[in-house]
């Protein structure tokens, strides 16, 4: 991470690192998260939807990692962890991956925060999302709300919004939205806390594929998911607490929402 990287990083909470990866390592991935798409449709977990035929065929897929062993190299890949590491300061321990297709008609992704889900404590989680696909705010690029990262989680609208992530953050008062732009191989990395989503695909042919790794300090005491299957950088297996209360609900004004 340069300079300029990290402090735009540290003023937007989030930045694009650019050419992370090769078109060669990039290809590989779309190879293998490809063979679980069809696994999945051999088996029947993925099925079409007339009504949504594009996005019910190509939903989110969840920890790849578990299922290919390129991919779990991916997530150990020491670049990753190095860039990570930078950003938070200790050493970090990957939680786990996703992938999205993001195929045409695809809608969008509404503002959400990761560690509204993930439950990173303390401190939050950071994602590397590394582009698969040249991506622009028509084939559903990311979007984020800079200066966001630092009002802590906030209440999403109730009752929680029907996505992927079952919450939908309004944009606060005062908040520009900024559209991120990448090309195939760059990765964007983002903290936990940052408003963040993604703009519907309004092209006709164009995937906007994307590979992702969350990671959280090895200073992390408790978290909500994968707590016995935490991996450092070595891909040694580590466990954490489980984290059973989330911050919201300690929050007056979500309680009066509710």
């Amino acid at each position: 991470m340069t300079t300029d990287e990290r402090a735009f990083f540290d003023t937007n909470g989030y930045a694009v690192i650019q050419g992370l990866y090769t078109r060669q390592e990039t290809e590989k991935m779309k190879q293998e998260l490809d063979k679980i798409w069809l696994d999945g449709i051999v088996a029947g977990s993925i099925v079409q939807q007339p009504k949504r035929p594009l996005d019910s065929l190509f939903p989110p897929l969840r920890d790849v990692h578990l299922t290919s062993e390129y991919l779990l190299g991916v997530m150990t890949d020491p670049r990753q962890f190095d860039l990570v590491e930078q950003i938070i300061g200790e050493e970090a321990l990957a939680i786990g991956t996703g992938c999205f297709f993001k195929p045409p008609g695809a809608a969008a992704l509404p503002f959400h925060q990761d560690n509204y889900d993930i439950g990173v404590y303390p401190g939050t989680t950071c994602a590397v999302w590394i582009s698969l696909d040249d991506t622009d705010p028509d084939n559903g690029g990311l979007r984020f709300v800079p200066g966001t990262q630092h009002l802590g989680l906030l209440p999403p609208k109730i009752p929680g919004h029907a996505s992927v992530y079952g919450q939908a953050v309004p944009v606060p008062r005062g908040y520009e939205v900024a559209h991120v732009r990448t090309r195939q191989g760059d990765a964007v990395v983002f903290g936990g806390n940052i408003l963040h989503g993604s703009n519907p695909n309004v092209t006709k042919h164009r995937f906007r594929r994307a590979f992702v790794t969350h990671f959280a300090g090895a200073g992390t005491e408790k978290i909500m998911v994968h707590h016995l299957d935490l991996r450092n950088r070595r891909g040694e297996l580590m466990q954490r607490r489980m984290n059973r209360y989330h911050k919201l609900q300690f929050i007056d004004e979500y309680q009066r929402r509710k």
